[in-house]
């Protein structure tokens, strides 16, 4: 094939392709670039605001961010206070226990030693 040819044909069916497409149409020419205008605007300001609202939302989420970063902090110092708290109270009655053992040890050797003697 010569490129003549595939020009020709490419040109003719452009054309034809153009002229349908006009042809067939729903609206004339001033009112799709009026259409096509006020749609351009709508999405520009579609485009406006979700620019708008995903600040709002990044905001959000730094306030968000900084705000647990602070509460899990005092919540570490609670807890740590807590524990602290906790290993007061019970260090008493770990030694009591203590006492307690050291003293039942002592009788089991001594109830042992009385039925050795005998």
């Amino acid at each position: 094939m010569k490129f003549k040819n595939i020009a020709v044909g490419f040109l003719v069916g452009a054309t034809g392709g153009a002229l349908i497409a006009v042809l067939n149409a729903p609206k004339s020419g001033s009112e799709l670039q009026s259409s096509l205008k006020s749609n351009s605007g709508n999405l520009k300001t579609q485009l406006d605001q979700l620019k708008i609202e995903a600040n709002e939302v990044k905001s959000s989420f730094l306030k968000t961010k900084h705000e647990s970063q602070e509460v899990f902090s005092t919540l570490g110092d609670e807890i740590k206070a807590m524990i602290s708290n906790y290993q007061a109270d019970i260090n008493p009655n770990i030694e009591h226990i203590k006492g307690d053992v050291s003293n039942l040890q002592n009788r089991a050797e001594e109830v042992q030693n009385t039925f050795t003697k005998k």
